[in-house]
Order: structure tokens, then sequence, then C-alpha cells
């Protein structure tokens, strides 16, 4: 879907119904987010004491390993933009006050790149980001960072029902502050996180609920809705397709698991990619739209453009799993973990490394 949407929105060239599909495949992000939502809640610790402490070292887990994947992305592929590929730090970070200003590079003002070089490194320099994709950063780091509140709300049967009421109707548009004080977007995806959160917490009762019904009718029903709700996210206003997002995700994964439950298929190329997909974000911009577009779009036809970048960003995340395997990173990751556990006097039971 991310390929997809990042391929052909706004190419009109390739057709009304291709520039629909690209659109309805915004939903990725949702997604995303709604998959982060349900696995930060299945792999939270359940204690009791020391809650603080533990909701703490819990993220300062989830970010070290974020960033370490992130960095070594970055310090791969920027360098490779600026000396290689003629992508010089200007080209994202000068004139970003207005987007659709040219720059020159008699203008650069060093002292700016270094802090937006800065900021792209924390994550938090949004559409201004050196990949433009990376926007999305700075809304998953700001999303787990109210993690906690949102599980305890989610707990709660009433309050995560007004709550999710309440974010989705935006009353007066109070939560559009947002946007500027915590993150471009952060209001927009508040809800498919929360929906994650809480469909992990109610797994149990959803499964008892699913249980009572033909496994073919469920199926049906949820692939029948999710066509519906992507198709409805293709032609919607962007306000009114945000809205949808969250519930297509949901019969998403149900029509997906309910798939798998029937035919016994593990999918494990779907695994497989799934593996890969966070690398496969990082970089696939910098393959078809910075380093290698004329390539790409080469091939004219949708659905070879679609594969040449889908196998090129896949075997691109093979090749640096490759090399984070040479040089031991995910020992040094390991080692970091393990410092976060130990400074928070935490057991494994307390926070589980994994």
């Amino acid at each position: 879907m991310m390929l997809v949407h990042h391929l052909f929105l706004g190419r009109p060239e390739y057709g009304t119904t291709i520039v629909n599909l690209a659109l309805a495949c915004k939903v990725c992000v949702a997604m995303f987010v709604f998959l982060s939502g349900y696995g930060m809640t299945v792999t939270f610790p359940k204690v009791t004491e020391s809650r603080i402490k533990v909701n703490l070292f819990f993220l300062c887990k989830r970010y070290a390993k974020f960033f370490l994947n992130y960095w070594f992305v970055f310090f791969i592929m920027v360098p490779l933009g600026v000396f290689v590929f003629g992508r010089p730090l200007e080209a994202a970070y000068v004139n970003t006050e207005n987007i659709f200003e040219s720059f020159e590079a008699t203008s650069v003002d060093k002292a700016r790149i270094i802090k937006y070089l800065i900021s792209d490194l924390l994550g938090q320099q949004g559409l201004d980001s050196y990949n433009i994709t990376w926007w999305f950063n700075a809304i998953v780091l700001m999303l787990w960072l109210f993690f906690p509140i949102f599980y305890w709300m989610m707990k709660t049967k009433v309050l995560s029902i007004c709550f999710i009421a309440f974010v989705l109707i935006n009353p007066g548009n109070v939560l559009n502050v947002l946007h500027y004080v915590v993150a471009l977007g952060f209001p927009t995806y508040i809800v498919p996180f929360v929906m994650g959160i809480l469909v992990a917490l109610r797994i149990d009762v959803i499964n008892r609920l699913l249980n009572k019904s033909h496994p073919y009718f469920i199926l049906g029903l949820s692939t029948t809705i999710s066509v519906l709700l992507l198709c409805l996210r293709g032609v919607l206003s962007p306000y009114w397709g945000f809205k949808v997002e969250p519930f297509a995700c949901v019969f998403l994964v149900l029509s997906t698991v309910s798939f798998c439950r029937l035919t016994k298929l593990k999918l494990r190329w779907l695994q497989c990619v799934g593996k890969h997909s966070m690398n496969m974000y990082l970089t696939h911009t910098f393959i078809f739209s910075y380093f290698f577009s004329g390539f790409i779009y080469g091939f004219k036809m949708p659905i070879l453009i679609f594969l040449a970048l889908f196998f090129t960003s896949f075997l691109l995340s093979v090749c640096l799993e490759f090399v984070k395997k040479k040089i031991g990173f995910y020992k040094l990751q390991n080692k970091v973990v393990d410092i976060i556990i130990r400074i928070g006097g935490l057991t494994p039971k307390g926070l589980n490394p994994s």
C-alpha cells in the first residue's frame, strides 16, 4: 500500500483508477499506527509495581531500538545522496518555510542546515526531512510517548468509547492545535493507534464473539467491508477519508486473519516482507524519487513499476540486514537494551528485552 500510494498519487498519466487506488492506499499510514499500538500493548509489562518506572524504561527500550535502526539507514543513505547522487542537504533544509519556493546554493544558511540535520536525526523534521517520507517519524515517536496514557484510557470501557468518539468528532476542531505543538498529523492518527491498543486489550472478548459466527461469514463480511471502506477512502475528501481509515484497518486485519485461519496458510512470504517493512519504509523514496526515478518509472506499466520498486527496496533491505549481522549491529542493540533494563533496576519479568 505504501509503495502504491507514493508511486502513483498525483500521476494522472496512469489513469483515474490507479490514482484512486493510490489514494485508497493512504490507509497504509493508519495501518502502521494501528499495528504499532497493538504490538506495544501485547508486549507491555503486565505488572503493578513501579508502574512509572516500567512505563519509562519500556518507552526507552522502544526508542533505543527505533533510533539505532533509523540512524543506521540515515548514515548510509544521506551521505550517498549528498556525495554520490547529487542531492545536497540544501535540497531539504533551505527555504523550508515555503516548500514550494526554489533555493539557490549561494543562500545556504549553514547554521540552519545543522539545526535541521539534528532535528532530522531526532525524527522531528516532518515534511522537511531529507527524505520527505520520514515525516511519519515525528508522529509515531509522539504516539509512543503518549502510549501509557492511551493504554490506561483504553482499559476502561466507557472512557475508551468516549475518547475515541471525541477524537473522531473533534468538536470545534479543538485538537487541531496538536498539529503544531506535538506533530503534524498527530490528532489524525490517534484513533487508529488507540484502536490498536483497544483490540489488543479486548482480544479475548473479540475472539469469543467471532467464534459464535461461521468463519466463512466472518471472512466474507470483513472482506466486503474492507473493500467498501477502501473504496470510500479513495473517493472521499481528505477530512472524511481520514475518519474511515481506522475502521478500514480493523476490517483489513480481521479479513487477513480469517483468511489465514480458514486456508491454514501462513503467508510466510508476507511475514518475510513484514520483517523488512521498516527498512523499506526508510529507503524506498530514495530509490523511486531521489536516486533512480528514471529507472523505476521507465518500466511504464503500473504493475511493472510497482514490482521494480518492491523488489529493489526489498533487496536493499536484505543487504542492509546482511551488513548489520556482519558488523554485530544486533549485539550492540541487545547490549543497549540490557543497559536500559539494568539502569531501571527491572527484572526481565518487569521489562522483557525482546
